[in-house]
């Protein structure tokens, strides 16, 4: 994908933007291409940034891998394009897009079993002070609302119930780029089978939200195929749990049997 955006044409040809939506955004190409070479020169700090907030994250408790990205120049003109009227709406400039755009670095946190992201929910909230609530995302039907609710009561976290079967955990945090700025970083959280669906659901849809009913009705199969795996996931690590405490709790009956005699 191209990076030069300079030439409008071939950039909208890049992308599939026809002029007539472009117009109806009410964005300017030319605030457009200031915030393009604005952001341009963020790039190598914000790539310093990221690698930071991974060698924080990556021995964390319970983090299975980190993945971590900046968006490039000409996907950030891109989304706010396809964004139209929501940020013509905030005025968007290149004296604000850093405020408004939350996810100049995207950062992801995989773990293992479903009940390990409360381990990284604290490393994350020690580290960082979050710019809003934390939403867990669900899928409908995934949970008990009021057994999940009572164990996370504490952790100040919005759920947030999703049709469609995204599940993730987001965090919105600050990091500087000059001694006056910061740009804002989103922080997913999810388990690896959350991130495999995800990466195909995307892969099928994007960039256009393809609707098509056959490959949507497959993505919900798999999504909750996704759900079941998590839960057996879930599940094996209780058993072992459980054969773990049990051959401790044997081996002291020995002890104590021999000790005895």
């Amino acid at each position: 994908m191209t990076e030069n955006i300079e030439n409008r044409e071939e950039f909208f040809k890049t992308f599939s933007i026809s002029e007539d939506y472009f117009n109806s955004t009410g964005l300017k190409w030319d605030e457009l291409m200031k915030i393009y070479k604005d952001y341009k020169e963020l790039i190598p700090g914000l790539e310093k940034e990221a690698e930071h907030i991974v060698s924080k994250l990556i021995d964390c408790k319970s983090v299975h891998s980190v993945r971590r990205r900046v968006k490039k120049p000409s996907h950030l003109i891109e989304k706010i394009i396809r964004k139209g009227s929501k940020y013509a709406e905030k005025n968007i400039s290149v004296e604000n897009y850093k405020e408004i755009i939350t996810d100049l670095i995207g950062i992801r946190v995989l773990h293992l079993f479903k009940d390990d992201w409360k381990d990284i929910h604290c490393e994350i909230t020690n580290l960082w002070d979050t710019k809003e609530t934390p939403q867990i995302n669900i899928r409908r039907g995934d949970y008990n609302m009021m057994e999940l609710e009572n164990s996370i009561k504490e952790m100040g976290c919005e759920i947030i119930v999703r049709d469609h079967g995204y599940r993730s955990i987001h965090y919105l945090i600050g990091v500087p780029v000059t001694k006056k700025e910061e740009v804002l970083v989103e922080i997913q959280v999810r388990t690896v089978f959350e991130e495999a669906w995800s990466e195909i659901d995307h892969l099928m849809r994007y960039p256009y939200d393809i609707d098509n009913p056959l490959i949507t009705e497959y993505l919900a199969i798999f999504n909750r195929i996704v759900g079941s795996a998590d839960e057996m996931g879930t599940f094996i690590k209780k058993i072992k749990g459980q054969l773990s405490n049990e051959k401790k709790l044997g081996l002291n009956i020995r002890e104590l049997d021999l000790k005895f005699k």
